[in-house]
């Protein structure tokens, strides 16, 4: 959201450091569009400025420009025409050209009109020239004490300088003469909010200044904005709905809609707004780094870094830019530049929870568990995010009895109910994680329940649209489609397809091969599913429609543009790995598209699949995951349809392996998908928990340690919750839960 909205006074009406060479000169160019206008009537230069002064307060910038520039020729040191020039160009959003004219209304009154310093002071502070803004906001207040928004102007030029304690001084100097001041008002609540965290003391001086002034909207856009970041959602959105209904064009307010829409998941609803609000703002940050967001939710990573560029373009110093540009590195699998840009973001605030938990991921990925751990806990007492924190923490180790972290999840507990939906998901995952791994079992399940349920509520999952998904998969897959197609696709041996449920063992598996010399790990890549047409997120129709009417040659063209993609990873490895679970549903697609491709088919007890799925809280992209009863059809969507494959592919089309089996015999089964893959034998393949690579996924504290076989058989400790599960398997089990 808008983090650090500040009030603008602007230039003020009235008579309002750079170098000029020579002589003034008036703008080559005309600062507004050239309209035809009469010529005025003879007049007094005198008159010409409050005629010019009257045109540019009713909107006729280009009138008031006329008459200015006409003024001017005639006396060129006349600093009320400068200064009211300056204000057309403030009117017309030239405000580099504004701060320019007004240092020549500056110079020729000599420097002894306040509100020339006080509106100049302001030009450039918007201008972010701060250390120009507060000489001239000095030297206003001292020509003129008693100038209101001249002090109201050096207030909140000293904000932006993070010098709260001087901006306090000036607004509490300017309410003690004029109680109602609005702008000063407003700027105490955004004091209170940034100073000393105090949201509710920020709510009531906003409250304060919109009593009076009701027509003044940036303190209900801050109020706004505050709501937001107590996740007061509904409140938010009545606060900036009532600013919009008086300026429908008030880019900040739209963009803080798109704000709390996010925080919905209303991902569709948010980037309507930001791009609203940049249309009316084209170089606005804040909607940039919402855009960036939405775009890394919904998988456009290219999208995604270009919206994080520009933000950082237009705001090179803002630490949020910089975090939000690390976090979709991290989404495109380059966690070096990742840490460049989180590294940038604490240069610029040391403070920043969000870059320190993305460089704490990054050593999570990396291996560097025990540096994460202390990443982590560095992060426990920052304010707002301490659930966030612990969450973090929570899933960075196993949880030991008398660990610190269960007492403090624990103390955050007791005030659940003030919480807000978002912290309340944290914290169920965070209880259940912990709960589990110290076998607290029936403490621990009630809290995964309630996250998932939190989380689902937010959700636009329909299980029926998913299982006419798989069905739609399966009715166009039949062996006389895959024979008509056959012999087209294009020849290499580079891809590995791990495919399988997530929370299944393909993340073992693809460990195991990746460990090879020979082999590299891509993890969970898009390419095939953008190629595949299951990744489009503009509306239009995806797989398999998209496949349905393929030529052979636009077959044989996924299949060379998804090489190439591999090739570029490593292009020296012999086999490249796509962790991708839901490739499952690409599998006919794949065997026509790449006929020489590995395909590894991970499975693992049903029950032991949805219950990791079920207790694990997802980055993106796992919506099934948050129902028992939807977990459990999915899961037999998946089964049908790998039942499906089975029957309509030819023997050997794909390669199974149990989970259950590579953990109770790893050698054996190790030995047996490196030789599936056409790779050598190589001992490394046992030691893949010390294999350095980076790996993005829910499990990857677990590879990073040799095989155990705690999580055999877990769902055993929590059936007396499976009821919904169970029942929506029906006969994936036919014998029984303990038989697939």
């Amino acid at each position: 959201m808008t983090r650090r909205p500040p009030a603008q006074n602007g230039p003020q009406n009235g008579n309002p450091d750079g170098n000029q060479n020579g002589g003034p000169r008036l703008p080559a160019e005309p600062i507004v569009p050239t309209v035809a206008v009469p010529r005025p009537q003879s007049v007094s230069p005198e008159q010409a400025v409050a005629l010019a002064a009257q045109q540019r307060m009713q909107g006729n910038l280009t009138q008031a420009e006329n008459l200015l520039k006409q003024v001017l020729q005639v006396q060129p040191e006349n600093h009320a025409a400068w200064h009211e020039l300056a204000l057309v160009a403030h009117g017309a959003g030239r405000i580099d050209l504004a701060a320019q004219l007004l240092e020549n209304a500056v110079k020729f009154s000599k420097g002894k009109l306040a509100s020339y310093h006080a509106n100049l002071g302001e030009l450039y502070r918007m201008l972010k020239n701060l250390d120009k803004a507060v000489a001239h906001g000095r030297k206003a207040v001292e020509l003129a004490p008693s100038l209101a928004y001249a002090r109201s102007n050096l207030g909140i030029a000293y904000y932006d300088l993070e010098d709260y304690d001087k901006a306090e001084t000036c607004h509490k100097l300017v309410l003690k003469a004029e109680p109602a001041h609005p702008q000063s008002l407003n700027n105490m609540g955004s004091i209170y909010r940034d100073r000393d965290d105090d949201d509710e003391k920020a709510l009531e001086w906003y409250a304060k200044a919109t009593e009076a002034d009701p027509s003044y909207l940036e303190p209900v856009n801050n109020m706004g904005a505050t709501l937001l970041r107590l996740e007061r959602h509904d409140e938010a959105m009545a606060a900036l709905d009532r600013a919009l209904a008086v300026n429908p064009r008030y880019a900040e307010a739209i963009c803080n809609k798109g704000y709390i829409f996010a925080a919905l998941e209303r991902y569709e609803q948010a980037l309507a707004c930001y791009n609203a609000s940049l249309q009316i703002r084209p170089e606005y940050p804040e909607a940039c780094i919402g855009l960036a967001n939405i775009y890394r939710e919904k998988i456009l990573l290219d999208k995604a870094e270009e919206a994080a560029r520009r933000a950082i373009e237009f705001d090179p110093d803002g630490q949020e830019a910089w975090c939000t540009l690390g976090a979709v590195q991290m989404a495109q699998g380059r966690s070096d530049l990742a840490e460049q840009s989180y590294n940038k973001a604490l240069e610029l605030d040391p403070e920043s929870s969000g870059a320190k938990r993305g460089i704490g991921h990054i050593r999570l990925e990396n291996g560097d568990l025990a540096e994460a751990e202390e990443i982590f806990s560095s992060t426990i007492d920052e304010g707002r995010e301490r659930i966030a924190s612990l969450f973090s923490l929570a899933q960075a180790r196993k949880t030991k009895r008398g660990d610190a972290i269960i007492a403090q999840l624990e103390k955050e507990a007791e005030n659940e109910d003030g919480l807000s939906d978002n912290k309340k998901i944290f914290l169920n995952f965070g209880l259940g994680k912990i709960y589990d791994d110290i076998g607290e079992n029936d403490k621990a399940f009630p809290r995964f329940i309630e996250g998932c349920r939190l989380k689902r509520a937010r959700l636009p999952y329909d299980a029926q649209v998913k299982d006419a998904h798989f069905r739609k998969i399966r009715d166009l897959f039949t062996p006389e489609f895959m024979e008509k197609h056959k012999g087209h696709g294009f020849e290499s041996e580079t891809p590995v397809f791990v495919v399988g449920m997530p929370r299944s063992g393909t993340t073992l598996t693809e460990q195991i091969i990746a460990s090879h010399p020979k082999a590299f790990g891509a993890g969970e890549i898009f390419d095939f599913l953008d190629l595949a047409g299951s990744n489009n997120k503009d509306g239009s129709a995806g797989f398999p429609d998209t496949t349905a009417g393929l030529k052979d040659g636009q077959i044989r063209d996924i299949g060379r543009r998804y090489v190439e993609g591999l090739q570029q990873r490593a292009p020296k490895s012999a086999r490249v790995t796509d962790k991708m679970p839901i490739n499952f549903q690409h599998i006919g697609l794949i065997r026509l598209a790449l006929p020489q491709a590995k395909i590894v088919h991970v499975s693992r007890h049903p029950l032991d699949t949805c219950i990791s799925c079920f207790t694990r809280l997802f980055a993106h992209n796992q919506n099934c995951t948050y129902d028992l009863a939807e977990l459990g059809l999915f899961y037999k969507g998946y089964h049908e349809t790998m039942r499906h494959w089975r029957e309509v592919l030819p023997e050997g089309s794909f390669y199974d392996i149990r989970y259950e089996e590579l953990v109770a015999d790893t050698e054996t089964e190790a030995r047996k998908l490196i030789d599936y893959c056409g790779l050598d034998w190589n001992d490394a393949c046992l030691e893949f928990y010390k294999h350095e690579r980076s790996i993005r996924t829910a499990s990857v504290t677990q590879v990073r340690q040799p095989i155990y076989k705690t999580s055999l058989a877990r769902w055993k400790k929590y059936e007396k919750f499976l009821g919904p599960l169970i029942e929506a398997l029906g006969d994936v089990m036919p014998d029984g839960p303990d038989n697939y």
